[in-house]
């Protein structure tokens, strides 16, 4: 029975897209639990995210009797780095949305295809193909009509702490491209596996010291959201990601992984209420199409028959 059940959910390295997808769609659950977690600062639901998210891996590959694939093969040092990364990432987005706020801080983090289409020929020695530069103009318009603010993006003051998140959300960007590039460069020695769980692990270490900071009657209540959110979030969407980057050109996921915005869209509508705008919703239109031109390049050469259009994954 379990060995199924891995089949059914993880073993999809011939649908690595669909794998991205799935796994960001769970991402985009993030705003559902947050709104569910009372009285804890967000460094220790980072924390305990991480942690009941590392259990379940563990636990999963165990039942399964795929312990083995945990172990660890050359490059540990860049396996390493991946989980500080994640860490350091985490940091500087959740720093911008501090300086400006939180659809700054998402735009300027999904910036990241932009940097992984340029460095991506120089790093993995990936073609950029021009489905790749049509989905990029779509998925980046896309997302600033999803989380544009209403007073607009010209009211940001470019100075002093409003500079400081700018930058910070810069750099989480560029991070996010480094993330999803090593993951390419990981899969040559680790299984998708071994490179989701050694991350979690370093990033659960580095997070540790604030997993006492709140009182336990502040945390107890929250516990049994936080079991699900890390499970849900890092366990089987970490994993699913993993996959997907490891197993699609970096350019093609990250324009993928684009989906969790639009996704955090549908989630926050259906359950919470949240109005949804006209330009929000065309903005998740031009994003799912950037998710199609990159899933499917036959689209664009039946769209575009005098274009060729190619793509290698």
């Amino acid at each position: 029975m379990y060995q199924a059940f891995y089949c059914r959910m993880f073993q999809v390295k011939k649908g690595a897209h669909l794998a991205v997808l799935l796994g960001c769609i769970l991402y985009g659950m993030t705003g559902l639990f947050l709104a569910n977690i009372k009285d804890l600062p967000i460094t220790s639901i980072i924390f305990y995210r991480l942690l009941f998210g590392l259990i379940f891996i563990f636990t999963f590959l165990l039942v399964t009797g795929r312990p083995g694939e945990l172990r660890p093969g050359k490059r540990k040092f860049r396996l390493f780095l991946q989980g500080i990364f994640i860490t350091v990432n985490m940091f500087f987005y959740f720093l911008c949305v501090k300086e400006t706020c939180f659809s700054i801080a998402i735009l300027l983090e999904y910036t990241a295809p932009i940097y992984v289409m340029l460095a991506s020929p120089f790093v993995l020695k990936e073609k950029v193909g021009k489905e790749n530069i049509i989905a990029l103009f779509f998925a980046i318009t896309g997302v600033y009509l999803v989380i544009r603010p209403d007073e607009g993006f010209g009211a940001l003051e470019f100075s002093g702490s409003h500079l400081i998140g700018i930058v910070s959300g810069l750099f989480a960007g560029l991070l996010l491209a480094v993330i999803i590039m090593n993951v390419r460069v990981l899969k040559r020695d680790h299984s998708e596996f071994a490179i989701a769980f050694w991350g979690t692990a370093t990033s659960c270490l580095l997070m540790l010291p604030f997993a006492f900071e709140p009182p336990f009657s502040s945390l107890a209540p929250n516990l049994p959201t936080l079991l699900v959110f890390g499970i849900v979030s890092v366990g089987v969407g970490g994993v699913l990601t993993t996959i997907g980057f490891a197993n699609l050109q970096s350019q093609t996921g990250s324009l993928l992984a684009l989906i969790e915005p639009v996704a955090g869209v549908f989630f926050d509508l259906v359950f919470l209420g949240v109005a949804l705008s006209a330009g929000t919703l065309a903005g998740c239109i031009l994003i799912l199409t950037a998710a199609v031109i990159v899933s499917c390049p036959r689209f664009l050469s039946v769209a575009y028959g005098p274009f060729h259009f190619s793509q290698e994954d």
